[in-house]
């Protein structure tokens, strides 16, 4: 990642926590972590409920979507269908089909113009956070497995 992208990522992600800590949510960037990849702990509404794990690599922030992909634990594989969220376009284990991931984008040529195209307007780490909660909790916590 270069130096621009990996300073706006550092700006952005103060608001990204204060999102997720009431929620009871956590963001994760471990020591031996490329500078682009984060870990999203995010807790079903449903708290009785485990929370899901969201692994999101970004490659120019915040210019272009993040990978999105999920896993067992922090650091963990994302093979494991019981890793995801039972949301629609979520795709387990292979990807998110969603206009927010670069998955989705690479797949739909047609979404880089008009209402589907990544805008880099704003908090884009924050956006992809907010949406993946909201998915997550209209699936109420469901896993695809």
């Amino acid at each position: 990642m270069d130096l621009e992208s990996r300073l706006r990522l550092e700006r952005d992600i103060p608001q990204v926590e204060a999102f997720l800590e009431p929620l009871h949510g956590n963001l994760v960037h471990r020591q031996e972590d490329e500078d682009r990849l984060y870990w999203v702990v995010l807790q079903p509404a449903d708290t009785a409920t485990r929370p899901f794990i969201a692994r999101i690599t970004w490659t120019v922030y915040p210019d272009r979507p993040p990978s999105l992909l999920f896993a067992t634990e922090v650091g963990g594989p994302t093979s494991d269908p019981a890793a995801w969220p039972a949301a629609p376009g979520y795709r387990a284990p292979n990807d998110v089909c969603k206009p927010f991931t670069a998955e989705g984008q690479a797949l739909h040529p047609d979404w880089a113009n008009g209402l589907h195209r990544w805008r880099s307007q704003g908090n884009p780490f924050l956006f992809v956070v907010e949406t993946v909660q909201a998915d997550i909790d209209r699936a109420c916590g469901r896993r695809a497995a």
